[in-house]
C-alpha cells in the first residue's frame, strides 16, 4: 500500500471516529434536552391537575367528579392516563384511557398502573421519570393531593406519551447524521487533495526521478514547490543527482581511459608473446642450424673421406630431426585437437607411462612411489592426451633429479569442501625432490617456450601443452615448489564417487 493511501486512510479513519463520537454526544445532548422540555411541560400540566384535584377530591371528596375530571384529561392530546390514589395508596379513580381497552385499543395501561405512589404519600414530594415501551416512551409524574388545610389526602399519577418528542428526536438525529456524513465527505476530499498535492505527487516525482537515474537520464530535476520537508527532500535529491552525474561522468571517462590502457596492454602482451615465440624459435632452431651450417662448411672446404662424410651427414640428419621435432611440437601446441572422451582407468595409465620411461628411470637410479587408490572410478578423459600430460610431468621430474632421487605419484578423490566448493574431483600429484623452481619463475612455467633447462634439453612447450589439455578436460593444473627440496604438480579432474585407499611402492632401478 502506498504511503499517500496509508496517510489518507489514517486521517479519514480518525476523522470518522471523531465525527461519530461528536454525533453520538450531540444526539445524547438533544435527548437530554427533550427530556428536560418534557419534564417542564409535565410539571406545568401536573400543577394544573393538582390544583383541580385539590378542590374536587381534597376538599369535596367527590369521587365521581374526580372520575369525570380525569376522564376528560385522559382524552386530551397525548395524555396516556391519570390514576388517583387515596392516602392508603388505593386507587379510587382511573381514567377511561387506562380501563376502556375498546375505546383506546393502542394504549397499554400497565406502565402507568404499575407506578407506585407510596414514596410521594410518605414524604409529600412529587417525583417524575420516564420509561421505554415498544411503541414509544412514557413520561410520568406523581404529585401529592392536599386538602384545604394542606394535609396530604392522596396522590395522583400522570402519564404522557412521548410520540411528538420521538419524532423531534428522530428528526434531530437524522439531521446530525446527515451533517456528519456531509462533513466527513467534504473533509475527506480536502484531505485527499492535500495529501495528493503535498505528499503523493512529490513522492511520485521522486520515484520517477530515481527511475530516470537508473535509465541513465541524469539531466532531469524535480520541480521544487514550497518550503516544507518534501521540498527540502527534493532539493537534496536534486543536489545528489548533480553529484552523481558528475561522478558518473568521471567514471565513464576513467573507464574509457582504462579500456584504452587495457587495449594498449593487450597489444603489448601480444607483441611480447610474439617476441617470446620468435626468441624461443630462434633459440631452439638456431642452435641445430648452426651445427648443420658448420658441418656443411666443413665438408665443402676440401675432399673428405667416406667415413668423415658419413659421420657429418649423420650429425646433420640428427639436427634436422631435432628441428622437425620442434616444429611438430609447435604445431601440436597451436593446433591442439579436441579430446575424445571415454572412461579411463588411472592406475593402468600411470603404470603404462612408467613402463615407457623404465630405461630412463633405471639410468638415473630413481625411486618411484605410487599412492593410488585402486578402486578409483573411471575418469572421463582422452587417454592419449592424458598420457602425454603424465609423460611431460614425468620427464620434467627425471630431468630435474640427480641419481638416487625420488618421484611420488598420488591419486585420490579430493574433498569437495577444500577443492572446488561442492564439485568432487580427482586429485593427481607428481612430486620430486629435485632442484626445485625459483619463486620468481613459478608464474611462468606454463608459458610457451619458457624453460630453465640447458639448450637441447627442452623446448619449453611441454608444460604449456599439458596446461591446455587439462583445461580442455574441465580441470586445472597447479605448481608448487621450494628450491632445493621439492617440486609438486597437482592436477584436478572431474570424477564420480570413490571408495577405499591403498598404497603401493615401486622402485625401478
Amino acid at each position: 500500500m502506498k504511503l499517500g493511501t496509508k496517510l489518507i486512510l489514517c486521517l479519514v479513519s480518525t476523522l470518522v471516529v471523531i465525527m461519530l463520537v461528536h454525533g453520538y454526544w450531540s444526539i445524547q445532548q438533544d435527548k437530554e434536552n427533550i427530556v428536560r422540555e418534557m419534564r417542564v411541560g409535565m410539571m406545568g400540566l401536573s400543577r394544573s391537575i393538582q390544583a383541580a384535584l385539590r378542590y374536587i377530591y381534597g376538599v369535596e371528596r367527590d369521587v365521581k367528579a374526580t372520575q369525570n375530571f380525569i376522564d376528560s384529561v385522559g382524552r386530551s392530546g397525548n395524555i396516556h392516563g391519570v390514576v388517583v390514589y387515596d392516602s392508603s395508596a388505593n386507587p379510587i379513580a382511573i381514567s377511561a384511557s387506562l380501563t376502556d381497552t375498546k375505546g383506546y385499543p393502542n394504549l397499554d395501561p400497565a406502565p402507568v398502573l404499575n407506578i407506585d405512589p407510596r414514596p410521594v404519600l410518605a414524604n409529600g414530594n412529587g417525583i417524575d421519570g420516564y420509561f421505554e415501551t415498544p411503541a414509544h416512551p412514557i413520561y410520568y409524574r406523581v404529585e401529592p393531593i392536599l386538602d384545604g388545610e394542606n394535609r396530604l389526602v392522596g396522590a395522583f399519577v400522570l402519564g404522557r406519551r412521548g410520540t411528538g418528542y420521538d419524532l423531534t428526536l428522530e428528526a434531530r438525529r437524522n439531521r446530525i447524521i446527515l451533517t456528519t456524513l456531509i462533513l466527513i465527505a467534504l473533509l475527506t476530499m480536502f484531505i485527499l487533495f492535500l495529501v495528493q498535492r503535498n505528499v503523493s505527487r512529490p513522492i511520485k516525482q521522486l520515484v520517477e526521478r530515481v527511475r530516470d537515474i537508473g535509465d541513465g537520464r541524469w539531466n532531469k530535476r524535480i520541480a521544487i514547490e514550497g518550503t516544507n520537508e518534501i521540498s527540502s527532500l527534493a532539493l537534496e535529491f536534486n543536489q545528489m543527482s548533480e553529484r552523481l552525474q558528475d561522478l558518473y561522468g568521471r567514471f565513464v571517462q576513467e573507464q574509457h581511459e582504462r579500456l584504452s590502457l587495457e587495449r594498449s596492454l593487450r597489444q603489448s602482451d601480444k607483441l611480447a608473446s610474439v617476441g617470446q615465440l620468435a626468441a624461443g624459435l630462434a633459440h631452439e632452431i638456431g642452435t641445430p642450424l648452426n651445427i648443420i651450417g658448420g658441418r656443411a662448411e666443413y665438408l665443402l672446404r676440401r675432399p673428405r673421406s667416406h667415413e668423415e662424410i658419413s659421420d657429418n651427414l649423420q650429425i646433420i640428419r640428427s639436427q634436422i630431426d631435432r628441428i622437425a621435432g620442434i616444429v611438430r611440437q609447435l604445431l601440436e601446441f597451436s593446433r591442439r585437437r579436441e579430446p575424445a572422451f571415454r572412461n579411463v582407468e588411472l592406475s593402468p595409465l600411470v603404470q603404462k607411462v612408467i613402463g615407457l620411461l623404465e630405461h630412463k628411470i633405471a639410468e638415473k637410479n630413481v625411486t618411484v612411489v605410487l599412492k593410488i587408490d585402486r578402486s578409483l572410478p573411471p575418469v572421463p578423459a582422452d587417454p592419449d592426451q592424458l598420457q602425454q600430460v603424465f609423460l611431460n610431468l614425468f620427464l620434467n621430474s627425471l630431468q630435474a633429479l640427480r641419481s638416487g632421487g625420488r618421484i611420488d605419484i598420488s591419486a585420490k578423490i579430493a574433498s569437495s569442501e577444500i577443492e572446488d566448493g561442492g564439485e568432487r574431483k580427482l586429485r593427481v600429484g607428481f612430486e620430486d625432490n629435485g632442484a626445485g623452481i625459483p619463486a620468481e619463475h613459478l608464474s611462468q612455467v606454463f608459458d610457451p617456450f619458457f624453460t630453465t633447462k640447458d639448450v637441447g634439453e627442452g623446448t619449453g612447450l611441454g608444460l604449456s601443452v599439458s596446461y591446455g589439455i587439462i583445461k580442455d578436460h574441465g580441470g586445472e593444473i597447479r605448481v608448487d615448489s621450494k628450491p632445493g627440496e621439492y617440486t609438486r604438480f597437482t592436477i584436478l579432474l572431474p570424477v564420480q564417487n570413490h571408495h577405499g585407499f591403498s598404497e603401493t611402492r615401486t622402485t625401478l632401478q
